[in-house]
């Protein structure tokens, strides 16, 4: 993985991903010297309450920063899939900007006529695209969700895997894509620790944002280049004007399209479920400096050699 990232980050130059300074390699013992990221990461901030609580501005000047990071890995000339995108790898400068971190899980994304890259499982429980824990088909899109899952998570406050909450909100996608296309159920969405300090409208427009990340289907997916526009529209946007309609909501047709689709899935996911039902994940203590995180790794029939 140390040698992953060494690649990746001495090939690659972005202002929203953080600089290697250098790497040594001594026996079993391997170290990565990033440039100094004085803020520490958004996990830090968002879920063990370090001061000050990270304004509205600051949540989405991050989100639009991760969102340019993922993008231009996406858009480069030869793309790369980071597959482990969470709030634990996006870093802040002095000034709260983001920047990737750990390239670890890195891969190098489809060329030519392929359409996505096959791979063994691996990644962070909850933030795994659900087609990719499937059949372990690794496609740019597979990140996006992830950056649903994270935009979620800026939005609500919440971790991705709570096991601390409720049984019925263990899983913050689970619990809460629905509500984000309907604009009655902000007030339940985002966290309490902005006390209503936000941009109702921008506010909505980013629900739905991660929304569309959180598809069920990688081709109703926006690309990362299009979260970005859509991102930083929002960012001078100012607070909404009382009674003033805030966004679009779902047309009847619409609705009954989508549950339409959802159940045409589920029947599907059902009668196929015997072939394409990924093994329970298997956990795995990864190392860095002095912490550790965890990493989960998931079996699927036929998969292919990382």
């Amino acid at each position: 993985m140390v040698q992953s990232e060494v690649i990746f980050l001495g090939q690659l130059r972005h202002t929203n991903l953080v600089k290697l300074i250098g790497y040594c390699c001594e026996d079993e013992n391997r170290l990565l010297v990033y440039e100094y990221m004085a803020k520490g990461s958004l996990e830090n901030h968002l879920f063990k309450k370090f001061p000050p609580v990270l304004s509205w501005s600051t949540r989405l000047n991050i989100a639009v920063g991760a969102a340019k990071g993922l993008a231009f890995l996406h858009d480069a000339e030869k793309p790369v899939i980071y597959r482990d995108f969470k709030a634990s790898n996006i870093l802040l400068d002095p000034d709260y900007k983001a920047k990737l971190s750990d390239f670890g899980l890195a891969k190098d994304g489809p060329e030519g006529d392929e359409t996505h890259v096959s791979t063994r499982v691996m990644g962070t429980h909850g933030y795994a695209a659900p087609e990719y824990i499937l059949t372990g088909h690794l496609t740019a899109k597979s990140d996006v969700y992830s950056f649903g899952v994270v935009l979620l998570e800026i939005l609500t406050g919440r971790r991705a895997v709570d096991k601390t909450r409720p049984s019925r909100e263990h899983h913050l996608v689970q619990h809460m894509r629905s509500w984000l296309k309907d604009p009655e159920k902000l007030g339940k969405i985002m966290d309490p620790a902005l006390e209503g300090k936000y941009a109702t409208m921008a506010a909505h427009k980013a629900a739905l944002v991660a929304y569309q990340c959180l598809s069920g289907s990688p081709k109703s997916r926006p690309d990362m280049s299009k979260v970005v526009e859509n991102l930083e529209l929002l960012l001078n946007l100012v607070d909404d004007v009382p009674g003033e309609p805030v966004m679009h909501v779902a047309s009847q047709d619409d609705t009954r399209k989508e549950k339409t689709t959802r159940r045409n899935g589920e029947r599907e996911s059902n009668n196929g479920g015997h072939r394409n039902k990924a093994m329970p994940p298997k956990k795995t203590v990864r190392g860095r400096g002095n912490q550790s995180e965890e990493l989960w790794e998931w079996s699927t029939p036929g998969e292919g050699k990382i």
